[in-house]
């Protein structure tokens, strides 16, 4: 092998690894930048949801913590025929509970805590 061969290899490969240098930067700049947009899209969605009061944490119907104004309508009576009376409802039943005694109170004694023994004392 001459030394124009050589030097011919040497710009083969140094050519090969500027190529490669260039491939691996412009990849890792495409990664940075779709790590960047990724992160900045997903932090809007959130901002916005957060701006609505759509607050996902707060849970459902909570705008500005107003939940009576996104409520469901109450439930319709059952409809009955023209000319009929309803069914009354009925009366709720009442118990009477007996009255608790009162715990009376009784002053914990004081006991002295038995000296610790060991190998070492």
């Amino acid at each position: 092998m001459d030394s124009i061969e050589k030097v011919a290899r040497r710009r083969e490969a140094r050519r090969r690894v500027r190529a490669q240098q260039r491939r691996s930067g412009q990849l890792r700049g495409r990664v940075v930048a779709a790590s960047l947009l990724c992160f900045t899209l997903l932090w809007g969605v959130v901002f916005v949801q957060m701006a609505t009061g759509n607050d996902p944490v707060l849970g459902r119907g909570t705008a500005g913590g107003a939940t009576a104004s996104k409520s469901s309508p109450p439930p319709k009576p059952p409809e009955t025929e023209i000319g009929t009376e309803p069914e009354p409802a009925p009366e709720p039943e009442y118990v009477e509970l007996e009255p608790v005694p009162e715990a009376e109170y009784v002053e914990p004694e004081y006991v002295e805590p038995e000296p610790v023994i060991t190998s070492q004392s």
